[in-house]
């Protein structure tokens, strides 16, 4: 246990730290430490304490600790608090306010009778320094450190009173709001044990903010103004470009930070806090409301509250697609065989497409599809906010190209116009659905619909002299007996041409020459010819192939479509 206390403690003022303990459920949702406990905390943000640099921020009251534990029962100094039976400082701090043995350092001096290291010969499982910190403090480790650096250098310690003052009074507002909003802010309620529950629920939703302030002494038009600081505080840390996105992470996600990320997280969590409270006491007419931030062009800290309250705030979906994270691709290509699908993505590769945020192509195994469901449930923006010209997104657009071969409902040019406005029809009716419109320029660069030509894919975009030597091998793998005859070359080719003569799929000649239809080989053997060619095609800027024609379509797509975040609509 800690030794005496050398000096009497002056009666409470309203308004301390040990006021707080009247509270019901008290520091149930926020977190009570030992100066051990403060240290390992402090380190997961990046600052390096230690139990002698405690003590010196204790003796320079840069950082006092919240409570200390002595082996002195005052009777005028009981208090009456609920019953709190853990084994833990929040279970100590309640056991010696009922003794009258808690004491609030910020009441009282410093005394090097005080040790904050276990004394030479006391034994350690009998012996313990008694300081108990709430964990908010860990918001002022920065500026006491920065502090203790100038103090250490000689420079004067003027106004060093009245700064830990006001950082006092910031943690215990943050101690008496924790119970009433920290689980709102961090989507977790937690039920030590010995806790009532339902107790527990109901105060939170009967208490009251005005009263809690009250209780502590802090000025609610302090509320806004100190969130701000905090934001300010916040907005100096590596990860800040990545707000937009942390802000919908869950406390088990950001709580893995550590360094300087966490404790800006903490920092902006305590300015959520702060800024419920006050938009609690504004809606009941106590103060006036926050400043509203729609429109505003310039950035404020409130910008980068947790939970903003003004329209232009990214949403989560949109958040992902400025970070390059967006689970949605700019672009769901439809493509209709085997080799389409082994050449389509490769290809694609070659021009840095691999993410399937960019594209994602699909098979459909037919020219006989019906896209109108992709349409309208993958293509269909997903409106947000209403502008005074258009309307905000709330994710990343997604464009949609089919290229398939020319038959059914692909085999003339008036019905491949007839299926692209039946599906830009799909997704301007869902449009309308979210109460808003969309342009007929906007829904020609979300649908797409392409042909290799007159000729199926293989036959399009492969001569003859090319396409041989991997027929060729495959019907020599298979031991075809007619690939050993003198007419096999003459037949096949002959057989190719007569398949573009007639528009055939290039499984009419290889079932004519009895080879066994291999489609994903026949692509492997060709994949090394196509790229040589596209290659070269491509460096000439003479495209010719259609399946480069397509990448290249899509790969422009990717790039406009990914800067697109509002619709014009009809005006």
């Amino acid at each position: 246990m800690v030794t005496k206390t050398p000096q009497l403690v002056p009666p409470v003022p309203s308004g301390g730290a040990l006021e707080l303990l009247t509270l019901p459920y008290v520091f149930t949702q926020d977190d009570l430490l030992t100066a051990d406990q403060f240290v390992k905390k402090a380190d997961e943000r990046g600052y390096k304490l230690s139990l002698d640099i405690l003590q010196e921020l204790h003796s320079h009251r840069l950082l006092l600790p919240l409570y200390r534990v002595s082996d002195t029962p005052a009777e005028g100094r009981r208090i009456a608090v609920q019953p709190s039976y853990g084994m833990n400082p929040r279970g100590w701090a309640f056991e010696a306010a009922a003794g009258g043995r808690l004491r609030d350092p910020a009441q009282e001096g410093y005394s090097v009778a005080w040790p904050y290291r276990k004394p030479t010969g006391m034994e350690a499982e009998r012996w313990w320094n008694g300081f108990i910190y709430s964990s908010w403090q860990l918001l002022h480790v920065k500026a006491a450190m920065s502090r203790y650096a100038f103090i250490k250098a000689g420079f004067d310690q003027f106004s060093v009173r009245a700064i830990h003052d006001d950082r006092h009074q910031l943690t215990l507002a943050l101690s008496a709001l924790s119970t009433r909003y920290l689980p709102g802010v961090l989507g977790k309620l937690s039920i030590p044990g010995g806790v009532d529950e339902e107790g527990l629920r109901r105060h939170r939703s009967g208490a009251q903010t005005v009263d809690l302030l009250q209780l502590v002494g802090f000025d609610s038009a302090r509320l806004s103004e100190s969130a701000d600081a905090l934001l300010v505080a916040a907005n100096s840390e590596p990860l800040v470009k990545w707000l937009p996105l942390l802000r919908h992470a869950s406390y088990k996600g950001w709580s893995r930070f550590r360094g300087e990320p966490l404790d800006a997280m903490w920092r902006r969590v305590a300015a959520e806090v702060l800024l419920r409270a006050h938009e609690d006491l504004s809606a009941n007419g106590f103060i006036e409301p926050l400043p509203d931030l729609t429109g505003k062009i310039w950035w404020t800290p409130q910008h980068d509250r947790l939970t903003p309250r003004y329209g232009e705030a990214q949403t989560l979906e949109r958040a992902l697609s400025e970070l390059g994270l967006s689970p949605h691709p700019k672009v769901i290509l439809l493509v209709e065989g085997e080799t389409e699908l082994y050449h389509v993505p490769k290809l694609l590769a070659e021009f840095g497409l691999t993410q399937p945020q960019q594209v994602r192509v699909q098979r459909t195994k037919g020219s006989k599809i019906n896209a109108h469901l992709i349409a309208r449930y993958g293509v269909t923006p997903r409106i947000g906010r209403k502008l005074k010209d258009g309307w905000m997104l709330d994710a990343s657009l997604t464009s949609l190209v089919i290229a398939m071969d020319a038959e059914n409902d692909f085999a003339t040019q008036d019905k491949r116009d007839k299926v692209r406005r039946q599906l830009q029809d799909a997704i301007r009716e869902e449009v309308k659905y979210q109460d808003a419109d969309i342009s007929q320029t906007e829904l020609d660069a979300l649908v797409h619909v392409h042909v290799w030509g007159d000729d199926k894919y293989e036959l399009a975009n492969f001569s003859d002299d090319e396409l041989m030597p991997a027929i060729t091998k495959i019907a020599t793998v298979q031991k075809n007996a007619r690939v050993a005859s003198s007419s096999w070359e003459h037949n096949l080719r002959r057989e190719l041409q007569e398949a573009r003569a007639k528009n055939f799929d290039i499984k009419v000649p290889l079932y004519r020459l009895r080879v066994t239809e291999e489609k994903v080989e026949l692509a492997r053997l060709l994949w090394p010819i196509l790229l040589e060619k596209c290659e070269t095609e491509y460096v000439s800027d003479q495209v010719e192939t259609p399946v480069l024609k397509l990448a290249l379509e899509v790969r422009r797509l990717v790039g406009e479509i990914g800067g697109i975040f509002a619709l014009a609509g009809r005006g």
